[in-house]
């Protein structure tokens, strides 16, 4: 897959169980739409299908702590994009509402946050609405 050095988003510390995968991009489609693609770079390329928690719960909290945000180097109102990693299991659809993984798009820079006192859990159904 060839893609622009400026599309591509680091996660220095890869996810868990793909740490090794630091590099990947964000592939949107308007078919898939809200959907998107977090698809690795690295190594065994991983790919994890994902949409903005908001899509879910529209009033998620988007608050990062002070230490996430340098991490991220985002000044304080500097918009970031969320993603929340989509999973099948059999015919059902969960979400990872717990630990979002926030994107720094003018930076390219991008962790999961994963909080363990989250009123959120890792196991959401989505449903059709």
């Amino acid at each position: 897959m060839e893609v622009a050095s400026r599309d591509v988003v680091t996660l220095p510390d890869g996810l868990p169980g793909f740490e090794r995968c630091r590099r990947f991009v964000v592939l949107s489609s308007p078919d898939l739409e809200p959907l998107v693609q977090l698809q690795g770079l690295d190594s065994v390329r991983p790919s994890f299908v994902a949409l903005d928690p908001r899509q879910v719960v529209p009033d998620y909290d988007t608050t990062l702590s002070a230490a996430d945000r340098r991490r991220l180097a985002a000044a304080g109102a500097e918009p970031l994009l969320w993603l929340a990693l989509v999973r099948l299991e059999g015919e059902r659809l969960f979400v990872n509402m717990r630990a979002p993984v926030v994107i720094n798009p003018r930076r390219m820079i991008g962790l999961q946050v994963i909080s363990a006192d989250s009123p959120y859990t890792t196991h959401h159904e989505l449903t059709a609405s």
